[in-house]
């Protein structure tokens, strides 16, 4: 599994998401593209891409804690002034 596609396509999909807005990882994701997925990565990206916020590596995205499915819930806070060629090493 290439998670750094994955990373890229949450980056730019975060990038359009208003600010203010709750949303769980797959959101990041078309359904089909999402249910491509097999149920261990979805979990691998899951917890990939919670670590990558908290470590500061998504600055307009902050962890708020879990759904009522359980799932991880992210905030997209206000916009800030960042590098368009920032990219994200995981």
């Amino acid at each position: 599994m290439d998670y750094s596609e994955l990373f890229e396509g949450a980056r730019k999909q975060i990038s359009i998401i208003p600010d203010e807005q709750i949303f769980l990882a797959k959101d990041l994701f078309t359904g089909a593209e999402w249910n491509q997925l097999q149920k261990g990565e979805k979990l691998s990206f899951g917890k990939r891409f919670k670590n990558a916020v908290i470590d500061g590596k998504f600055p307009d995205v902050v962890y708020i804690g879990k759904a009522p499915n359980n799932s991880a819930q992210y905030k997209k806070t206000k916009r800030k002034e960042r590098n368009n060629d920032e990219t994200v090493n995981l």
